[in-house]
């Protein structure tokens, strides 16, 4: 199969039979091509080595086999290494690329972003943080002794990128191999930093002029949850299958993970204000899902403010407060405010029912 170079190109790398990747890989494109002022023209190519799951969409797929993906994951084992190898074999195949994570909306037409890129001048998602601001973290703090230890003298306003997006032109193959070796030579001392990919990006980057894309797009990774449950509802209603209609019904999913109102957010603070810190942080993760607007895509996704409750009771051993044992037993906790939508209130009851006696924290 013969790839034809082209001015620009929309890239993702999507890999493993996954449903909820591919949910986000789909999804992600059909906002892309809902924003762009020109989405006929516009060069849509994924990366997968599951070609079969985009016939019939407006996309090019570049096939990817096992061995690829094995050797592109590095003799360390790390996944991410891929997404570099897959940005590094791409770059030829098109004079400006776009790579974007799966796990993006674009809420602008995407030849904003396009336009930012040049010779000699990069995009990223965002600037997260700078150096000197993060090497004493636990997190970094065994890749800065490696480095001290190595020699490398790291600028203290060395900035440090989200690559959930990226764009580079076909002459940043160099620069690309620079970030791979970085990546090589960290990964196999470096076994607790999950980041790797995106630092060492970030290193080979240096001091050049470097753009945001933060204006054009929503890089939804921290709430992954909430939207891999509405993607999971969108799809059921309406399919995989793509159709043009599917451009103006995805508007349809929010482009944020819900939260009740700012009124409804006061009161559940106001009611716990006098609980201790663990029911405050407990309480107000039930609550928020109990509270957030009523519609479909919202229905979808409470069970994921219950769960991160859940996981705070488990992991603090809270079972047996008093408010945690009045769920359990399908009761509403003294003083909180209820839901106006006692439906609602009886799926958080029921809930907190079920998967307290499943985990063995029935109350006594």
């Amino acid at each position: 199969m013969t790839i034809q170079k082209v001015p620009q190109q929309l890239l993702y790398l999507v890999y493993g039979d996954k449903e909820v990747y591919r949910h986000e890989a789909k999804f992600s494109i059909l906002t892309a091509l809902d924003q762009s002022s020109d989405a006929d023209a516009l060069v849509i190519r994924v990366m997968t080595d599951r070609p079969e799951d985009y016939h019939g969409w407006p996309v090019e797929v570049v096939p990817l086999s096992a061995q690829t993906l094995l050797e592109w994951q590095g003799d360390q084992g790390y996944f991410h290494r891929r997404k570099a190898c897959a940005f590094a074999a791409a770059l030829e195949l098109a004079d400006k690329t776009l790579f974007a994570d799966t796990d993006t909306l674009f809420e602008a037409d995407p030849q904003r972003l396009f336009d930012r890129i040049a010779p000699g001048r990069y995009l990223v998602d965002e600037i997260e943080f700078l150096w000197s601001e993060v090497r004493s973290r636990p997190q970094f703090a065994h890749l800065d002794r490696y480095l001290q230890a190595s020699g490398y003298a790291v600028p203290a306003q060395q900035r440090l990128y989200n690559s959930g997006v990226c764009g580079l032109t076909a002459g940043d193959g160099a620069l690309m191999q620079t970030s791979i070796a970085l990546i090589d030579e960290w990964s196999a001392p470096i076994k607790d930093l999950h980041t790797l990919e995106q630092i060492a990006l970030s290193f080979a980057l240096g001091d050049r002029p470097v753009g945001e894309s933060t204006d054009c797009i929503y890089h939804y990774f921290s709430d992954k949850d909430f939207f891999h449950a509405m993607q999971a509802l969108f799809f059921q209603r309406h399919g995989e299958a793509f159709r043009p209609e599917l451009l103006a019904m995805q508007r349809e999913v929010p482009r944020r993970k819900p939260v009740p109102s700012l009124f409804q957010r006061s009161r559940i603070k106001f009611y716990l204000q006098r609980q201790d810190k663990d029911i405050q942080k407990v309480g107000r993760d039930l609550l928020y899902g109990s509270h957030c607007p009523v519609s479909p895509y919202v229905d979808a996704c409470r069970h994921v403010w219950w769960d991160q409750g859940l996981r705070q009771i488990q992991r603090r051993g809270m079972s047996q407060r008093s408010s945690i044992r009045a769920l359990a037993q399908g009761e509403w906790p003294a003083g909180w405010p209820r839901p106006r939508n006692r439906d609602v209130e009886k799926r958080l009851r029921r809930y907190m029912q079920q998967h307290l006696q499943a985990h063995g924290a029935a109350p006594k």
